[in-house]
């Protein structure tokens, strides 16, 4: 709309370009402009009308032709009845189709009977003229189209067999399956032998056995052509299911086939693939692994003589549907793509860049010359067109300074890490940390700027990928490094140095500040990067402030799993004998204020994520210690206890914690202990309540903490879950209700 008014406004000021148009032109443009309006109008209307006329002319068209085969339907029943009372004309009938019929199961009966007598003989011929094709791929294949034929008959009696017997009692099945044992080994070793030859088309074409290939393919139509009769048959099946069952007798395409649909040329093509896949690891392996990148260049010149021989000796052999030259060169462009790739990934010297360089710019003129393949055609394109890249000597340098420098870090850092013979650092505003974070970061900072400044959009890339590298491989270090220390402490506290606490809050703020160092980057950067790299460059860095992100919280995770470690017995001892003898829950709360005043060194965004973790892993413990079997609840003093335990606990967390928050946290304790102090008549409303807040509770937790109370016996007990039960079963909960603390226990 905007455009059309811009446009008639340009068209107006073109028009009337004086005040003086105003009066002389106006009227005489609007009597112009109103016969232009009607004239396109009486078009616009002719062409509604006729395309209204052709939808109409469609229409009844539709109609009559779904007259007509409702005619036809109904004349189809009509003859099939007259079919049907035709039989009443006849004298005995129902006895003479009854003998017939009996004629016939003898006579397809005797037909199986003697196909079964001469499987075996048949089996042996096939074998003893496949064997030698199979011994030696390049021996003359005379009998390959006999063998396949008389194996082909032989599969579809299999099939046929099988289908037939398929509602057969299950050792009628397993009989079956043992006489044609041979049939499927055989049809095993021959498709395997049909793909050992597709596999080695150069080799056949180089031994002079061309006309191999040309049976090869004959054999894959044959099975293309009996795969189309089947899903032809298939369709058949689905599109008339009202003439199974009973009614199979009036039309046996209705039936089925029994085929399995095999793909011939589907897997000759992906045989194709991985051989020359293959062939290609087999020719530049070794050069490969002695990283000898110009040798691989000087012996590349078979893909050219071997697309050759594809093109004067194969192509003539395959029908033109099959594309076969198209597909070789796609698949050696492919491979010779991934090779290139796969030199650039290495350290490349000036000698192995330039031969690259022309390796590449001969390689497209010798397709077009010697194959009359354009560049267009060959996709993708080789080095992705960032050849000019390769010369910068730059990226080398960065790669190898990145490597040296991060991995003395590494080794610096590890080895305080572990032995922790020093307290780690500690910051002015008394945070612990670890040198290596500002050290790597002022190295990675460097390289980026340098390329920045290069003005060269693929360089800045690559040096930020090599970075992203160095990230990723530190992160790797760090998740392996903390986990096996955190193995040892818990395994063996005595055994291992002390400090393990400390240097893992060193390592939680270490993270944290190279997420920010990182994300740092990332703005800077993004920026400047070219816009072809903007989402990789994005998504690399991102991806490494979560990996650093993750890794603070895996030393998040180490710091609970130690604090917990220290008090987990004395959770297995609540509500036990020891709980009603005296109060454990002060224990723990002094171990944890103990450990609270230790992650004073936490940054406060650690500190803050490590306390709610803290609060629910006591809630989750405290709900489990319910469950354990040496739990016994005495009401006349265990709902006082627990109370003085919840009025503790939320005592000491009120200190971090905001009430509000707390309270809500402390809920599902609070719901518990009303229902186990409710009695038996309101029990199922204190349930509902709590099924309400708690829609994934389960029930095996409410009946073994109600199991335990000492005033309910096994009677009341039953009575009281059956209610419980029924009560489930009147709530559904919303599907989208989000997962409570209760999907976080260990069922």
């Amino acid at each position: 709309m905007e455009d059309a008014r811009e446009v008639a406004i340009t068209k107006l000021a073109e028009l009337l370009k004086h005040p003086d148009d105003l009066t002389t032109k106006v009227g005489p443009l609007t009597r112009k402009l109103a016969k232009e309006k009607a004239s396109i109008d009486a078009q616009l209307n002719t062409g509604v009308q006729s395309q209204l006329d052709h939808v109409q002319e469609g229409l009844e068209t539709l109609t009559i032709s779904s007259r007509n085969i409702d005619r036809v339907k109904e004349n189809m029943r009509c003859i099939d009845k007259l079919c049907y009372d035709a039989q009443s004309m006849i004298t005995d009938f129902p006895r003479i189709n009854m003998i017939s019929q009996v004629h016939q199961n003898f006579v397809a009966t005797q037909e199986k009977v003697l196909a079964f007598q001469e499987l075996y003989q048949q089996l042996d011929n096939l074998e003893a003229a496949f064997g030698p094709m199979r011994n030696d791929i390049f021996m003359p294949q005379d009998s390959l189209l006999h063998v396949h034929y008389h194996l082909f008959k032989l599969e579809e009696f299999r099939d046929q067999t099988m289908h037939q017997a398929r509602e057969s009692p299950r050792d009628v099945i397993i009989t079956l399956k043992t006489y044609f044992r041979r049939v499927d080994v055989l049809s095993d070793d021959f498709t395997q032998h049909l793909w050992t030859l597709a596999r080695n088309l150069i080799p056949l074409v180089d031994n002079r056995c061309g006309a191999t290939i040309v049976k090869l393919i004959k054999v894959i139509e044959a099975e293309e052509t009996a795969d189309e009769k089947a899903l032809a048959a298939k369709q058949v099946q689905s599109n008339h299911q009202d003439l199974q069952g009973n009614n199979t007798k009036k039309w046996r395409l209705a039936e089925g086939n029994p085929r399995k649909i095999k793909s011939y040329r589907v897997e000759f093509f992906e045989q194709l693939h991985q051989s020359l896949r293959e062939h290609f690891d087999e020719e530049f392996i070794p050069y490969k692994e002695a990283e000898d990148w110009q040798g691989a260049l000087d012996i590349s010149d078979f893909i050219f003589d071997e697309l050759e021989l594809v093109y004067d000796q194969i192509v003539p052999k395959f029908p033109k549907k099959y594309k076969i030259f198209p597909y070789f060169v796609l698949e050696y462009h492919r491979h010779t793509y991934d090779l290139l790739n796969q030199m650039v990934d290495h350290d490349l010297d000036a000698g192995t860049i330039l031969r690259l360089l022309r390796f590449v710019r001969d390689y497209y003129a010798t397709m077009s010359t010697r194959l009359g393949v354009t560049e267009e055609l060959l996709e993708p394109q080789l080095l992705d067109g960032q050849e000019q890249n390769l010369v910068d000597e730059y990226l080398k340098l960065v790669r190898d300074k990145l490597v040296e420098w991060t991995s003395n870090i590494m080794a610096s850092e590890s080895r305080g890490f572990v032995t922790r013979e020093n307290p780690p650092d500690i910051s002015p505003d008394g945070q612990y940390g670890l040198s290596g974070a500002v050290d790597l970061f002022q190295l990675i900072n460097q390289q980026i700027d340098v390329a920045a400044d290069a003005n060269q959009g693929k360089l800045l890339y690559l040096v930020i990928n090599e970075c992203h590298k160095v990230m990723k491989d530190s992160q790797s270090f760090w998740k392996r490094l903390l986990g096996t220390e955190l193995h040892k402490q818990m395994e063996q506290p005595l055994e291992v140095p002390e400090g393990f606490v400390e240097y893992v809050m060193a390592l939680a703020n270490d993270q944290i500040k190279c997420s920010d160092f990182a994300n740092d980057i990332l703005n800077r950067v993004l920026p400047i990067v070219d816009a072809k790299f903007k989402s990789q460059v994005e998504d690399k860095l991102t991806t490494a402030v979560e990996g650093y992100m993750q890794i603070a919280v895996n030393a998040r995770e180490a710091l609970l799993e130690v604090t917990f470690g220290d008090i987990q017995s004395v959770f297995a001892d609540l509500f036990t004998s020891r709980w009603y003898e005296q109060p454990l829950i002060p224990s723990v709360i002094e171990t944890l204020k103990d450990y609270c005043i230790d992650f004073a060194h936490l940054s406060s965004f650690i500190f803050v994520k490590l306390i709610d973790d803290m609060l629910e892993r006591f809630i989750i413990l405290y709900l489990e210690a319910m469950r354990h079997k040496s739990a016994k609840f005495l009401m006349d003093s265990c709902l006082e206890q627990i109370q003085n335990d919840i009025h503790m606990s939320f005592k000491f967390f009120e200190n971090y914690i905001p009430v509000e928050k707390l309270e809500e946290r402390f809920d599902v304790i609070e719901k518990v202990h009303t229902l186990l102090e409710s009695n038996r008549r309101m029990i199922f409303v204190d349930y509902y309540t709590l099924r309400q807040a708690y829609p994934d509770i389960p029930l095996a937790f409410v009946e073994n903490i109600l199991s335990k109370r000492d005033d309910l016996d096994k009677p009341a007990l039953k009575d009281i879950m059956e209610g419980i039960k029924a009560k489930a079963r009147e709530y559904e909960p919303d599907a989208n209700t989000p997962p409570t603390i209760f999907s976080r226990i260990k069922w």
